[in-house]
């Protein structure tokens, strides 16, 4: 016997799945831009300083904005979750919301995992060369960035497969 619900959950005990999952997804999107802004090395190369900075590629600035607008439309789609247990309509804006938002978080992670790319290992068709045996440091903050900004897109992905069941039943 399984109940009055069926095994199924009830919106109370989804709603603390759908909190706890923002608010992760928050941290994560807040912390890889964190990393991302504080990231800063000097390195000299045959004699010559160059500096290495997140903000000289439009990639890893896309990211750190995109991060702040992730992390405030999560904090948006949160409050929004919790009016959606009350009033069952705004199921599907929840659902079109965290879309657009996992469209973004990813967007941004492949932009910024390009030029990650490029960094370590070059292109010699291109006649780029890697920056990442000068600039350890940066390239391992670059790294963990983009590892906590492809966890925030994991999390967001999951809450809009939820969501989207969610709103299938409304």
């Amino acid at each position: 016997m399984m109940g009055a619900n069926d095994g199924r959950r009830t919106p109370l005990m989804n709603l603390g799945v759908q909190v706890s999952m923002r608010v992760l997804a928050i941290g994560t999107a807040l912390a890889s831009m964190g990393l991302m802004i504080t990231n800063h090395e000097v390195a000299s190369v045959y004699g010559i300083n160059f500096e290495a900075k997140y903000d000289y590629s439009s990639a890893f600035r896309y990211l750190v904005y995109a991060e702040i607008a992730i992390a405030g439309m999560t904090l948006f789609t949160l409050v929004w979750a919790c009016l959606a247990v009350r009033r069952r309509g705004l199921v599907f804006a929840l659902f079109f919301f965290d879309l657009l938002t996992t469209l973004t978080a990813i967007s941004a992670f492949s932009a910024a995992m390009s030029d990650g790319y490029i960094g370590k290992y070059g292109n010699t068709h291109a006649g780029w060369l890697p920056i990442c045996g000068y600039v350890h440091n940066y390239c391992n903050r670059v790294t963990l960035s983009l590892a906590l900004a492809f966890a925030s897109f994991l999390l967001l992905f999951i809450l809009t497969v939820l969501t989207a069941s969610a709103a299938r039943h409304f």
